[in-house]
């Protein structure tokens, strides 16, 4: 799933973020077959991370509020957002 994962990455229009959910996104849980990924932020970065299997919903609102102070945060040009740059 690696190479999957990757290109809709790579396709996502910048500026990109990304949220883990789950232990089997994260770490792999318990599970070790072709579907799951052990580790996810070994080949995409991620700014926001939601523990549990499966994650409560109320984690899942944490994390969107998490990654919208990120994004706040981040507030600058449009230069900026798209660059990376400061």
């Amino acid at each position: 799933m690696v190479p999957v994962i990757k290109q809709l990455y790579a396709q996502m229009p910048e500026p990109k973020w990304v949220i883990s959910m789950g232990v089997c996104a994260t770490s792999g849980g318990v599970f070790n077959n072709y579907a799951i990924v052990q580790g996810i932020n070994q080949f995409i970065p991620v700014d926001v991370y939601v523990p549990g299997c499966p994650p409560r919903p109320e984690m899942l609102l944490q994390a969107i509020i998490l990654l919208q102070k990120k994004i706040m945060g981040e507030r600058g040009t449009f230069k900026e957002a798209v660059f990376h740059m400061k």
